[in-house]
């Protein structure tokens, strides 16, 4: 069976504080509440392909614990395809600090998502050839991702790189990748430059675009987002919503985009619907949970 979509990335089981502000150094501050459930960039995106009916398969590692249980159970049951999930180690693990106006702050521990090996991939490259798009992150090993846009380059398969967290990559890697999707602090450090307005994260998106020779896309947050390629360089106004978790906003925004590049839509197309559906993720509390369904978009709660 022929998989639209190959997420190969991290898998973090997720504790989420939502607090009035971060402690002083020193200080024991006392947060509000606890909310607990599966995260990770990549579980994330896959999560968001699957919830809006893209046939979606993840690949990456859990531990041998009860979080790597929850994980896997969590994506199986939105109907991602976890049979190439393995099972070693630790479980890695996000720290978030979710502010009152849906700001966070957040911290991972790799656990089992370090352990991901080019082997691996090689191992079931056979599958991901049938892939539509290979969706990739930095929270696992470089030289993996790496390892997989190089040997992708000249195929069918179209690679989406989330450059987060961020990291350097060599020219002739990022000319292999066919949609590249970074957040202005993520651009600012490919650039070196400093990104607070529109305008610089529209010249850092030309920037990047060059080296690429595809298409680039900046996310801005609530500012709204920028899109790149040999045809325009466009802004994209977020949707004015009142921000509850932005916890895995981007992550819906990527999982959103690769979908409504699957249906053959422009590129105007994919940026509004992926800003609408990230619109929505941020109303509710939690990350994947608060992912919007295909139901839910064919009731026209986003369209």
């Amino acid at each position: 069976m022929t998989k639209q979509v190959a997420v190969i990335g991290s898998l973090n089981y997720d504790i989420i504080v939502k607090q009035q502000r971060m402690p002083y150094k020193g200080e024991t501050f006392i947060a509000d509440t606890l909310v607990q459930g599966p995260g990770g960039k990549g579980a994330n995106q896959a999560a968001q392909c699957a919830k809006l009916g893209m046939p979606t398969i993840m690949v990456g590692k859990v531990g041998q614990d009860r979080f790597g249980d929850a994980l896997v159970g969590s994506l199986t049951a939105i109907g991602v395809d976890t049979s190439y999930v393995k099972r070693t180690g630790s479980t890695g693990l996000g720290i978030v600090h979710v502010m009152p106006d849906g700001d966070y702050y957040s911290s991972i521990i790799k656990g089992a998502n370090e352990l991901i090996t080019i082997q691996d991939i090689d191992e079931i490259v056979g599958d991901l050839m049938n892939a539509a798009f290979i969706i990739l992150q930095q929270e696992i090993p470089q030289q993996v991702t790496e390892y997989i846009i190089k040997r992708f380059k000249d195929s069918e398969t179209q690679i989406v790189l989330n450059n987060a967290p961020a990291c350097h990559i060599p020219s002739d890697v990022l000319r292999g990748v066919n949609l590249l999707v970074v957040n202005e602090s993520e651009a600012a450090f490919m650039t070196g430059k400093s990104i607070t307005t529109i305008e610089e994260a529209s010249s850092a998106g030309k920037k990047l675009q060059e080296i690429t020779g595809d298409t680039v896309i900046i996310t801005l947050g609530k500012e709204g987002s920028i899109a790149v390629n040999n045809e325009k360089n466009e802004y994209f106004a977020a949707k004015k919503v009142k921000a509850v978790d932005a916890t895995g906003a981007g992550d819906s925004f990527i999982g959103a985009l690769v979908y409504s590049l699957s249906k053959g839509q422009s590129l105007d197309e994919c940026m509004k619907f992926a800003t609408e559906v990230s619109a929505k993720t941020v109303m509710k509390e939690g990350g994947q949970e608060s992912f919007p369904t295909e139901k839910e978009l064919r009731k026209g709660l986003v369209r």
